[in-house]
This record gives structure tokens, C-alpha cells and sequence, in this order.
């Protein structure tokens, strides 16, 4: 059973999974995946370290060797993570930052909240390196995967006959050698052919099995520091080169957007303690005036036929642009925003929430990034290794 705490922090590291790495008061995930998926499928702002898709792949590899035509037992598979994890963690310089799943857990002799399975596990579905297996018809969730797991035994000519394990990865690289030893240095450096298996399933890891921009930046080498710049555009498909244009208005909208939510929670938290801070509100003028253009340039109409976002927003996005056109005060735009954060968060909105602003800090808003920091790493790791 998981404590309180953990459940909480299960929930934290879930929506950052589930969104821009941003906490979403105001609804704005739903772009955020729609275009981060298209440019980048199978990526997460949680992706801390890239080679982790060859551990679990490893991982469910061993757990079916032994657990062959048995129920799946998340306990088996819990003491692989612990091993490989164990391994990293004494083979890391320094903790902090390592992007080790879980290791803090680990040092304390506990179970991670979430495993590094659960984490990287959609990469490896849309990366396509799990097959369809146990009848299914695309590649399997964690839960589909446990259903079918007893099944993933096979006997030709009927009981009598000899067993077949099905094959979970297709021409996945086969594990290092010590890979079932409990110690020994275990590090995240790709390997030249984990490297070159990656780069091929990405090719065809887009749309309708097409090649994604995560693709063509990789196979150019492009990691250059902003998703916006001429080097990305001019290695994209003009198909793509428009999704950024849209892309780039919608994230000058947000950052706005965001912006004004936290002047506005600002302001009322100084009323709430009688204080005067306004880094924020300083911040506000700051962020409008460096993205109003981009931002009143974008097509929500186009927006929504690339996205789908839901008519409520829509109508959100539209307001927020119209009080930027209009130079409005903020008081202008405290209804539409103390609405929009109460329709999604109900009494835990910080808007109407005096006791959750006392807590409540958070940095300087910014544009949606689409995960670029993540996957402009998870690039260049992959180049090195080439």
C-alpha cells in the first residue's frame, strides 16, 4: 500500500508526464500533446535519460524467460528494476540530477511510486519496439500486456507439443553480458548499435508510419537550442514548417495566458497577507510586450483543425487574445481566468482557494516548449553514440 505522500508524489510525476512539465491551472495540455506528439512521438518531459527503453525492454525480456506461460508478477519485475537500478546508482558520480528513476527510494530499501517501466513505456509503443502480441492488433499497454502475459506461451500441435515464448522485441539489441549480475558498473551511455536501432525505428515512427520531425533533426544532427529556429524549419517538411508556425503563436498565447494567471494569483495573495510583491505583474508587462505579436497572429481556427482542442477552449484562447489586442488591465481578464481555472480545478483552484495561494510559488511563465530540452538531449545522445 502506498502512503499518502507517495500517492501524492505518484500524481505529481503523472502529470508532469501528462503535460508540458508545467502545473495546468488553465486547461492548456491538450496543445501541448498534439503538437509535441507530432513532432516528437513517444517522448515525456520525464525521459531524463534515453538508454532506460533498452532496461525495460531488457527487463520484460527476463521476466518472460522465467515467468514463461505464468501470470505476470509485477514483483519479479519490481527486483530487476531494483537490481539494474541498484547498479546505476553505485556506479553514478554524483545522484542529484542523474535521472535515475527512482533512486531515492532505492537508498531508503523502499519501492519507487512509479517504476521506470510505467515511465518509458509509451516510447517503446510508439517507437514500435514492443510487437502486437496475445491477438491484439498494436503494439500493447502495461495493462493490456499483463492480461495477455499467460498467453505469450505457445505449443505447436496442440499441449502436447513443444512451447514457443513469443517474441516481445523484434531485432531489439540483445542485452550487455552482465545484465543478470547484481554488481558491476552500469551506465547510460548508448552503444553505436542501440544508437542505430533507435534511428531506425524513428524514421518510421510518425504519422501513419511516416517520418517524423524527431527523425530529420536527428539523422541532420540539429540540436540547436530553440524549437523556433531557421535550422529546424529548414529540416522540416513543409507540412511540419507550418505545424511550427501554429505551434510557436499557440506558445506566445500560453506563456501570456500563464502570465497573467500568476499577476492575478499574485495580487490576490498580496490582499490575502497584505504584501506588495509584483515580480509577477513586472514579469507580465515584460512577456506581453515580447509576444503579442506572435501571439495575436495566431489562426485558432487552424489551431483547432491541427489539434482538436475542445470548443472551451477555443473560446478561452480567443478571450485571452482579445485582451491583448485591447491593452486591457488585468482586472480585465481576472473573470475569464478565475472561470477557466474553476471549471478545471473546482475548489482547489488558486483563484478561489485563499489557503492553497499561501503555499503557492512558481516561477516566471514561459512558452510551451513542446519537450525540445528533453529531445534535443535524447538527439545529441544519440549522435554521440553514432
Amino acid at each position: 500500500m502506498l502512503s499518502e505522500a507517495d500517492r501524492a508524489a505518484a500524481n505529481r510525476l503523472l502529470s508532469g508526464a501528462a503535460s508540458d512539465g508545467t502545473r495546468d491551472e488553465l486547461g492548456f495540455a491538450p496543445i501541448h500533446f498534439a503538437f509535441a506528439d507530432r513532432f516528437f512521438p513517444g517522448t515525456s518531459v520525464q525521459h531524463a535519460q534515453l538508454r532506460y527503453v533498452f532496461f525495460v525492454a531488457w527487463s520484460y525480456q527476463e521476466l518472460l524467460a522465467s515467468t514463461v506461460g505464468k501470470r505476470f508478477s509485477i514483483d519479479e519485475l519490481f527486483e530487476i528494476e531494483r537490481r539494474y537500478s541498484e547498479r546505476l546508482i553505485r556506479s553514478a558520480e554524483t545522484l542529484e540530477g542523474s535521472g535515475i528513476s527512482g533512486w531515492m527510494k532505492y537508498r531508503a530499501n523502499e519501492r519507487p511510486v512509479v517504476r521506470a517501466s510505467t515511465i518509458y513505456w509509451t516510447a517503446l509503443r510508439s517507437w514500435r519496439m514492443v510487437a502486437p502480441v496475445g491477438g491484439l492488433a498494436d503494439a500493447p499497454t502495461e495493462t493490456q500486456l499483463r492480461s495477455v502475459w499467460p498467453r505469450l506461451e505457445t505449443r505447436e500441435d496442440g499441449d502436447q507439443g513443444q512451447s514457443k515464448v513469443v517474441d516481445l522485441f523484434e531485432s531489439l539489441p540483445a542485452p550487455p553480458p552482465s545484465w543478470r549480475n547484481k554488481t558491476g558498473k552500469l551506465d547510460f551511455a548508448l552503444r553505436s548499435h542501440e544508437a542505430s536501432y533507435l534511428r531506425t525505428l524513428w524514421r518510421s515512427a510518425g504519422r501513419g508510419g511516416t517520418q517524423p520531425l524527431l527523425s530529420r533533426l536527428t539523422e541532420q544532427g540539429v540540436t540547436v537550442e530553440s524549437l523556433w529556429s531557421e535550422t529546424i524549419r529548414d529540416a522540416a517538411t513543409q507540412s511540419d514548417r507550418d505545424a511550427l508556425a501554429l505551434a510557436e503563436r499557440a506558445a506566445s498565447v500560453v506563456c501570456i495566458a500563464r502570465a497573467a494567471h500568476s499577476a492575478l494569483i499574485e495580487r490576490r495573495r498580496n490582499d490575502d497577507r497584505g504584501t506588495e510583491d509584483h515580480r509577477h505583474a513586472d514579469a507580465l508587462r515584460t512577456l506581453i510586450e515580447e509576444h503579442q505579436d506572435m501571439a495575436l497572429d495566431l489562426d485558432v481556427s487552424a489551431l483547432r483543425a491541427e489539434t482538436h482542442i475542445d470548443r472551451g477552449l477555443e473560446l478561452f484562447i480567443r478571450t485571452v487574445m482579445e485582451w491583448v489586442r485591447e491593452r486591457s488591465p488585468l482586472n480585465a481578464i481576472s473573470a475569464a481566468l478565475t472561470l477557466r481555472e474553476r471549471e478545471l480545478k473546482g475548489a482547489r483552484a488558486y483563484l478561489v482557494n485563499e489557503r492553497r495561494r499561501r503555499d503557492w510559488g512558481k516561477a516566471i511563465a514561459t512558452p510551451l516548449d513542446y519537450r525540445w530540452p528533453v529531445v534535443r538531449e535524447m538527439i545529441a545522445r544519440v549522435r554521440e553514440a553514432s
